[in-house]
């Protein structure tokens, strides 16, 4: 899933070209970030027979997220580069929705799961499933960085870089 967060941050970029592509990278990892963090202080248990990301993964808590990242760039960047930042969070949720190791949840500790129950798909297919997304979100990234006039060789080595990222994940 890596490569999908990548080329989000890079298709955000596009929308908004005042973002600072690092902060748009780093926001489409918060989840994975705070979950890290979590994870080592306790709260978050990694273990398989007890793994727990609500608090860094649920959808109210990733939302919550979001805004207090997006906070962060209001009065520097402005209100634009703000909900750019806010939306590579957000991204992280709706890149990780369909094929989540286990259904999301609502907010922490809910009964309610989201999930289209494809966690259970063969390594292989769910590697194809993300090429596609990948592929999607560089086709956007290429496309609108074309009509910003973003050069060619920039669009090509970040087109390749995350490619390649997501080549080396090849189960």
């Amino acid at each position: 899933m890596f490569a999908a967060h990548f080329a989000a941050a890079l298709a955000i970029k596009t929308r908004e070209p005042r973002a600072p592509v690092t902060a748009l990278v780093i926001g489409a990892f918060v989840p994975d970030i705070i979950w890290v963090a979590l994870a080592v202080a306790g709260v978050e248990p990694a273990a398989k027979a007890t793994f727990f990301d609500d608090w860094s993964h649920s959808l109210c808590m990733v939302a919550l997220w979001a805004a207090l990242y997006a906070a962060c760039f209001v009065a520097s960047r402005g209100w634009p580069v703000a909900i750019a930042a806010g939306a590579a969070v957000l991204s992280h949720f709706v890149l990780d929705f369909p094929i989540h190791p286990k259904p999301l949840a609502l907010f922490p500790y809910s009964r309610v799961r989201l999930s289209l129950g494809l966690s259970n798909v063969p390594a292989m297919t769910y590697w194809y499933v993300q090429m596609a997304v990948v592929l999607a979100l560089l086709a956007v990234y290429a496309w609108q960085g074309a009509r910003l006039r973003v050069p060619a060789s920039r669009l090509t080595q970040s087109c390749a870089m995350v490619l390649a990222l997501h080549l080396v994940m090849l189960p």
